[in-house]
């Protein structure tokens, strides 16, 4: 799963569309947090899933195929996305840099960090 501080980051750069598979975080004024998967019932209703915005703060955990997808748009030349099993990281590498996390979400979010950063 996206960790929510590189959720937080894309959130200033990626529309935020709730699809299913998707989740919800929110943490309301105590600082409880409540996760809310997207699921086809949620949809239907996006404004069940846009009032979780009242609770208090929303963070949205885009899907792995939604941030590939974002990637795919980007990247020049394509890129790969694999695993190092030796030092037990994810990498994303297009040919032109190479970014390396915990997972495959991290990874990805933070190469989609990368070419918004340098789209400013």
């Amino acid at each position: 799963m996206l960790s929510i501080e590189l959720a937080k980051e894309l959130g200033k750069y990626l529309e935020w569309e709730p699809t299913v598979g998707d989740l919800t975080i929110v943490f309301n004024e105590s600082g409880d947090k409540i996760t809310e998967p997207i699921i086809p019932r949620h949809e239907k209703e996006k404004k069940m899933v846009l009032s979780l915005q009242k609770i208090g703060d929303l963070i949205w955990i885009p899907r792995l195929a939604r941030l590939l997808s974002e990637l795919k748009t980007r990247s020049p030349k394509g890129f790969v996305l694999g695993y190092d099993q030796e030092n037990d990281e994810w990498y994303y590498n297009d040919g032109w840099f190479e970014i390396r996390a915990a997972g495959p979400e991290d990874a990805a979010a933070r190469a989609l960090l990368h070419f918004f950063k340098r789209e400013k």
